[in-house]
């Protein structure tokens, strides 16, 4: 992804895909951790708030997609911030329909909003 904004800064889809990848590593476990490292060498280490700023910059860029409101939802979920959750939750999922994706994204939404 790194390479990706270099060649173009203004991709929201590599800026979403960065705060994924950001939100995922910054939630693995520390025996998942230990065992990674056994196998390929240490993971990076890297925050939720670093995948709330790449989500952000992505909704900047393009707010026109649902799949980047889900997303962010579902960072400030894991961040506890509920509030935040909710609206961003209920932003993207009050959106139509437009991407191949969205569907499934709709309903990782609902179920994130579910959770909450």
């Amino acid at each position: 992804m790194d390479r990706a904004l270099q060649l173009d800064p203004k991709n929201d889809t590599a800026w979403h895909v960065l705060g994924r990848w950001n939100r995922v590593l910054a939630n693995v476990n520390v025996l998942k951790r230990v065992l990674a490292k056994a196998m390929y060498g240490d993971l990076p280490v890297t925050t939720n708030e670093a995948a709330e700023k790449c989500l952000l910059k992505a909704i900047e860029l393009n707010p026109n997609r649902l799949m980047h409101y889900i997303e962010l939802g579902r960072i400030y979920a894991q961040m506890g911030r509920k509030d935040r959750a909710r609206e961003y939750l209920q932003k993207g999922l009050a959106m139509p329909n437009k991407e191949k994706d969205d569907p499934e994204m709709r309903e990782i939404g609902r179920q994130t909003l579910g959770n909450l």
